[in-house]
Formats: C-alpha cells, sequence, structure tokens
C-alpha cells in the first residue's frame, strides 16, 4: 500500500486521496455494550452517522478544562450527529466547547480517540455485510 519510505510523499498522499478512500478510513474500534454473537469477528467499523460512541481519549474522555468538567468525570457518550471524511473527525451529541464570547459550539473529535458501542443498524445491507464477516 505504502508506495514510498519518504514521509513527505506519505503525508502527501494521504492527504490528496478520494472521497470515497477518505471516508473508509474514518474508522473506529467496535467495543459493544451488550455483546452480540453476529459480530464476534470484527474489530473495527466505518462510522456512520446514527452510530453511538464513546470518547475515550482527550478532554471529552474524563471531563477536563476546556469542556468545563470535573476532572476524573465520566466518557462521554452519544450519538454521531455529523462526520467530516475530509478531516477524520466527527461530531456527537453533547461534545460542545466554549467560544471566547462564551456561546457554545459543536467540538469534533477524531475518530481514532473513540470507540463505537452501538451500531446503527436501519441500513440491512450494512448489517448483513458485517454479519457476513463476523461469522467468517
Amino acid at each position: 500500500m505504502v508506495q514510498s519510505r519518504k514521509p513527505g510523499k506519505q503525508r502527501k498522499e494521504q492527504a490528496n486521496v478520494p472521497i470515497h478512500v477518505m471516508r473508509k478510513r474514518v474508522r473506529a474500534r467496535l467495543q459493544l455494550d451488550k455483546p452480540d454473537e453476529r459480530l464476534a469477528g470484527i474489530r473495527s467499523v466505518t462510522v456512520r452517522v446514527g452510530d453511538t460512541v464513546r470518547v475515550v481519549r482527550g478532554d471529552h474522555a474524563h471531563g477536563g478544562k476546556r469542556v468545563g468538567g470535573k476532572r476524573k468525570a465520566n466518557s462521554l457518550s452519544g450519538k454521531v450527529v455529523r462526520l467530516e471524511a475530509s478531516s477524520g473527525r466527527l461530531f456527537i451529541e453533547g461534545a460542545k466547547s466554549t467560544k471566547a464570547d462564551n456561546k457554545e459550539e459543536a467540538a469534533p473529535i477524531h475518530c481514532s480517540n473513540v470507540v463505537v458501542i452501538r451500531l446503527d443498524e436501519t441500513d440491512k445491507l450494512r448489517m448483513q455485510r458485517l454479519t457476513a464477516l463476523g461469522g467468517a
């Protein structure tokens, strides 16, 4: 997959991939709250709008100064409201940060900092593909 050993060329390739390839790179680890034998062999999935995720790294993981929470607080969990494939960022309901003028805005969280705890099962084709992979 990697054509060159030069880091600059690798970064350039990463930045200039087509959007359909970039979309598949928005993946996160699958750690379901309730074990599902259909998805037993699957470690990670492509994140979609509607999936429920839990933040495991960063300020939203255990409350920090930036989000105005208490330290050692519980991790933020919520549904994915929007995602940006070009930057690999997710917007989760409840993930907000305060601007300088005290207005709140949605905070983007990178897909590598979350785990998927519940899949959105409305897409039958997606579930067929995942269960076919999990059962194998």
